[in-house]
């Protein structure tokens, strides 16, 4: 068969032609070009001719390179299953530096690799459905490469947001029939800009992000918020299931939010005005298929409605609930949401006025707690409820005296200690997972403890309590925070009948060995605050007052200060109250069984065996911390005797070191 590769392939095995004389041939072939052509055209002419035969043999060297690359195995998969595999280069690699960023996008790569990569890669419009808009005139390219796939609109900092490139993404937007996602982060002006022209139908919109700020170190996290205009996506949008939305105001008569394919909703810091309850109910009765919701200033700031009846909701499909705004507000929210018990609650509250006994403030903090999913299904179901147990519950006065958080869990999970190596042994005491309950509470500045007794009763006692196995009470973040009182302690969780671990941080400790030696009533027989029976055999004998905290076992003392000056007790530390109040448990049958010591100061290695000759088992992490310089110096002094201390005899300062010390070395670590 005669074809230019056979032409070739003969040619290479033919013996080479003797050297070619341009001059003669160019007089023999053609007088009449010699008559009319000057040397140097004539010269030009002959490396076009040239030229165009080196390219005929490179076009026949590729044909030949594409038939032997069809001959490869990976050259046999199918068109689909090539483009399935692009797919996987199709998100840009992560720049390390943003400083230095320079996109290389893989996607792009494989239209270099092969004729047929680069053939299948262009007509695989997915490829190409997540414009690059950092570099324009790509973006442009993938647009139209794209062809009628579902675009991915995606702008993720307002740094790259120059002129060009808000004009490349207002192009973008103009696709709006064929946009699958929208994913915004930018400054309000530059929001504005883009989302101006946005009034036309989004038919086959799913995800809908917005973000002004939040991104972008230029402008203030509490910049002004963005209003998006009344016909945003002409509010038709049916197949939106994925809203987002920081700092950009869209009313919530908006036919965007009553979406029944709504899965996703978070709404934060929207700016004024807030929604009435009559909107607020009206847009979550729109979504029955929500499953998380976070909403953080945007709550409904009064109850009044116009409506007869009294407006609220269920939500049975939420699994995950975020709410961020007044106690008022969190109030009112519960009252008139109903979601399921196991729903993941994070509920933050900031109060206007100091919740101070007998103050509207604490009636709202208790109101808040009994509306919680977990104790409004205890409240309202007396069997079978499905609410789950809480087994581990973190309790933190935070500070400088402004604040209150809990958080539980329904299982007691596992945690690392610091030094594993002394504790090869797994010990459940502090949860270190997110809790599926947590409240936190806020106020402004106060100097006195009992306004934190109070919001710690009001939050946990109506909580289901009863199987509660791990109780961590954790200092504040300041050092002036306060501390939960020994009485607040003893009267809300001492009666639980199945705390078995506990965990104390800080000067916690010294109100919790006071409440470890307080009596409550005998536990055998009373209900616990779910209204389950309990039983103890902590009491020498039943009918008698019992200690506090009667299954006990495991007790870690993290951050304590064994030092610290204390009215509670007395000025002696806190050493000799902890060794009286395990003596007094030994005697009452309720001994600690393992004692942690963690990261504690004014703690020494002597103590250590002290302590075990009433625990069993004590675990020490073998840090010795507090200690100035001066109370080392006179804490070595007082290995020395001064009957032995004779400067004019052999026996003298290092005869007795000699004695006393196996080696050079430990006495250099003691500081002699």
């Amino acid at each position: 068969m005669d074809t230019p590769a056979s032409r070739i392939l003969a040619g290479l095995v033919l013996p080479s032609p003797s050297p070619f004389n341009f001059q003669n041939h160019t007089i023999s072939s053609s007088s009449t070009l010699m008559t009319h052509t000057t040397p140097q055209n004539a010269s030009n002419f002959q490396f076009d001719q040239i030229d165009q035969e080196i390219l005929r043999y490179e076009e026949a060297v590729r044909e030949l390179k594409f038939r032997r690359n069809l001959l490869a195995p990976i050259s046999k998969l199918p068109a689909e299953i090539l483009c399935a595999i692009f797919m996987f280069c199709n998100v840009p690699e992560t720049p390390s530096n943003y400083a230095s960023y320079n996109p290389h996008w893989r996607w792009v790569t494989v239209t270099h690799i092969s004729r047929l990569w680069r053939n299948t890669a262009l007509n695989c419009p997915a490829l190409w459905s997540k414009p690059e808009f950092t570099r324009t005139e790509w973006a442009h390219e993938m647009i139209k490469r794209s062809k009628m796939a579902p675009l991915t609109i995606e702008v993720n900092s307002n740094i790259w947001l120059t002129p060009r490139v808000l004009d490349a993404v207002s192009e973008g937007l103009k696709h709006l029939p064929r946009i699958h996602e929208i994913r915004l982060s930018a400054s309000r002006d530059n929001m504005v800009k883009l989302l101006g022209d946005v009034n036309r139908a989004a038919p086959f919109l799913r995800t809908l992000t917005l973000d002004v700020g939040r991104n972008d170190y230029h402008y203030h996290p509490l910049t002004e918020p963005c209003m998006l205009p009344d016909d945003f996506l002409a509010g038709d949008a049916s197949r939106l299931s994925h809203v987002e939305l920081t700092r950009c105001h869209l009313s919530w008569d908006s036919t965007l939010f009553q979406n029944v394919n709504i899965s996703f909703l978070k709404v934060h810091s929207p700016g004024a005005p807030a929604p009435t309850l009559d909107q607020f109910i009206g847009a979550l009765i729109g979504m029955p298929q929500l499953e998380v919701l976070d909403l953080e200033n945007t709550l409904p700031a009064s109850s009044v409605t116009g409506s007869i009846e009294k407006p609220g909701v269920s939500l049975p499909r939420l699994r995950r609930l975020r709410t961020v705004g007044t106690i008022d507000e969190c109030a009112i929210f519960l009252q008139h949401v109903v979601v399921p018990p196991n729903t993941i609650v994070h509920l933050v509250a900031k109060c206007k006025d100091v919740p101070e006994v007998g103050s509207p403030t604490l009636q709202l903090v208790h109101d808040v707690c009994q509306h919680l999913p977990v104790v409004r299904e205890i409240a309202s179901t007396s069997k079978h409820s499905s609410a789950p147990l809480i087994k581990s519950l973190l309790v933190q006065s935070s500070g400088p005296g402004d604040g209150v958080l809990i958080e539980a869990w329904s299982t007691v999970p596992k945690t690392k200690l610091v030094h594993p190596a002394l504790y090869p042994r797994d010990i459940t005491f502090s949860p270190a997972s997110v809790g599926w309950l947590k409240v936190e509470l806020s106020w402004r500045h106060v100097h006195f403890r009992q306004c934190h007794d109070e919001v710690i009763q009001a939050l946990c006692r109506p909580l289901p309590l009863a199987q509660l196995r791990n109780l961590h009470i954790k200092r504040g973040c300041f050092d002036d925070s306060f501390d939960v009182s020994s009485a607040t302690i003893s009267s809300t969780f001492g009666t639980l009948p199945k705390i078995n671990s506990v965990t104390i941080e800080g000067d916690n400790a010294y109100s919790f060995v006071g409440a470890l030696t307080t009596q409550v009533a005998n536990s055998e027989g009373s209900a616990g605050p779910s209204g389950s029976s309990s039983s103890s055999r902590s009491g020498p004998s039943s009918g008698r007052p019992t200690l506090a905290f009667p299954a006990l076992r495991n007790l870690k003392l993290l951050d304590v200060d064994f030092d610290r000056a204390s009215n509670d007790i007395n000025d002696n530390g806190l050493m000799e109250p902890l060794m009286d109040c395990l003596m007094q448990r030994y005697e009452y049958k309720a001994e600690i069984h393992k004692l942690i010591l963690e990261r504690c100061s004014h703690f020494l290695s002597d103590d250590v065996g002290v302590l075990e000759e009433i625990v069993a088992d004590v675990e020490w992490d073998e840090i010795e911390t507090g200690y100035s310089d001066e109370e080392e110096e006179e804490e070595d002094m007082d290995y020395y005797d001064e009957d032995d201390m004779d400067p004019y005899g052999d026996e003298g300062y290092y005869g007795y070191g000699a004695a006393y010390f196996d080696s050079e070395d430990e006495m250099m670590f003691l500081g002699f």
